[in-house]
């Protein structure tokens, strides 16, 4: 299966920026998915951009995406001028790394979907302006925006070619997301897809993102995933997600190590 293999930096918190990134090259992962928080942190203890360019550059590491996007909405009352300096600020980093895309969150409440699109397809106009799409999430946990098939609608309203989903299987999960509905999606419109699994122990509805465990150590088919990814041709990135505390509390560079080798198993490999 040929994927890509990307290490999001929440995994391993709460290591530094540089120590991310070479745990990341070292565990041997092709790409990388930043935090802009990381990175507006980094740049406040006196750090520039092009230091974290250039990090990432001799890694060797792609950036298929970067996290996050929020309160770009207006549908719920967000989408400020104070939220879209920061829009814009987050599209300035990403587009100085040289990320493809950046993840675009959703309203946390019920919203409009018509009114939403309209919101992303202005959000995809403005992140074009500076060379990287927002792609757009689903959360389980939230209220409605919360399974791919909401997602996918929000995208077909808005009717914008740019538009793109980030596709998650732990929200899959969470959310209730028909498993069918991953083959209706065409490949190109998956900008990223966030690779975690999801523990027995805890009822579906009550699981929370720090609750996300390794691939292959929970009850996810990670494997018929894989297999339909590559029935709808996707070859893009698969992005190891996971909020665990107990992950955070150990060595960064083994939990790096042991997530790659993890995922390359939940595929068989």
């Amino acid at each position: 299966m040929s994927f890509t293999f990307c290490l999001n930096t929440a995994t391993i918190q709460p290591a530094s920026l540089p120590e991310k990134i070479q745990a990341a090259a070292e565990a041997g992962y092709q790409a990388i998915e930043l935090w802009v928080a990381d990175v507006l942190s980094f740049l406040q203890q006196g750090g520039t951009l092009e230091q974290v360019r250039r990090m990432v550059d001799e890694a060797g590491l792609a950036r298929p995406s970067m996290i996050h996007l929020k309160n770009w909405w207006s549908c719920a009352g967000a989408g400020t001028t104070e939220d879209w300096d920061q829009v814009r600020r987050s599209l300035e980093v990403a587009a100085a790394l040289g990320s493809r895309h950046i993840v675009a969150g959703p309203p946390h409440q019920q919203v409009d979907l018509d009114h939403l699109a309209e919101d992303y397809h202005r959000l995809l106009e403005v992140s074009l302006q500076y060379g990287v799409p927002a792609s757009l999430e689903y959360l389980g946990f939230v209220p409605q925006v919360n399974r791919l098939e909401v997602a996918w609608d929000v995208i077909q309203r808005t009717g914008h070619p740019a538009a793109t989903v980030v596709v998650d299987t732990w929200h899959n999960f969470r959310g209730g997301t028909d498993p069918a509905m991953l083959e209706r999606i065409p490949a190109e419109k998956i900008s990223i897809v966030h690779w975690n699994d999801a523990p027995a122990d805890i009822p579906r509805q009550q699981q929370a993102d720090p609750d996300r465990v390794m691939p292959g150590d929970g009850i996810l088919p990670l494997a018929e995933v894989a297999s339909q990814l590559q029935r709808i041709g996707y070859r893009g990135a698969l992005s190891l997600e996971l909020f665990h505390r107990p992950y955070w509390e150990q060595d960064p560079r083994h939990v790096a190590r042991l997530g790659l080798e993890k995922m390359k198993t939940s595929l068989g490999q």
